[in-house]
């Protein structure tokens, strides 16, 4: 895990961008393309036909994103998904489905070929409800908690939150699971996470930080 301070994050070449939300033409957006690698294209990950993803293709290549293609992973076969994944310079999952939808999709093949490409130095861009999964847990939309994908150590991400202390559920999170980080991205901001420690805050910069009464680092 590459570390900065308490938080924890998957090892790997490329940048980690968690936004709280998801807006055409954001400058979170803007940021993560000049930050993208300069080989591989654009992956934009799609749970089934949605004319939302288009939408946000269209934004991306406005902004100067390099060619990008749609990897669907509901539909396509497990080797494509992986492979077309693996390949990219930058990942975009930017759907509205919910999260648990979104961590079930995201499972197996999905997160291989993430994996392949954040370990060879592509950035992956996660904006609004899909950045809750990469958390070592999330809630649901009824309340209730799920593992996430892990590609933060036992942290829970709250994405649109940007007062944890004023939130239900957060403060419900820090009672039901002292042990976890709490992590509220406002809609307009994005957490960055780089391959040395770097750790930035884009948009807005509204992102908060609670720590559970029993959690440890592993720093």
């Amino acid at each position: 895990m590459a570390r900065n301070n308490v938080l924890s994050w998957r090892d790997g070449r490329g940048w980690l961008v968690l936004a709280g939300g998801a807006a055409i033409g954001s400058s979170i957006r803007a940021q993560a393309i000049g930050r993208t690698a300069a080989d591989g294209g654009v992956a934009y990950v799609a749970l089934g036909a949605s004319n939302s993803i288009e939408a946000v293709l269209e934004d991306f290549e406005d902004l100067g994103a390099p060619s990008g293609y749609v990897v669907d992973v509901l539909s396509e076969d497990d080797d494509t998904i992986r492979s077309k994944l693996a390949e990219a310079g930058m990942v975009v999952i930017s759907t509205d489905s919910d999260a648990e939808t979104m961590h079930s999709g995201l499972l197996g093949a999905a997160a291989q070929g993430m994996e392949l490409a954040f370990a060879s130095g592509a950035l992956i861009l996660v904006e609004g409800v899909g950045s809750a999964v990469l958390g070592e847990m999330f809630v649901s939309s009824r309340g209730e908690y799920f593992n996430g994908l892990g590609w933060l150590d036992h942290a829970l991400v709250l994405p649109g939150v940007v007062s944890i202390a004023e939130t239900q559920v957060a403060r419900a999170a820090l009672v039901d699971h002292p042990s976890l980080m709490l992590i509220g991205i406002g809609d307009g901001s994005a957490l960055a996470l780089g391959p040395d420690g770097e750790f930035e805050l884009w948009g807005d910069k509204q992102v908060t930080v609670a720590i559970g009464h029993s959690y440890t680092s592993s720093v």
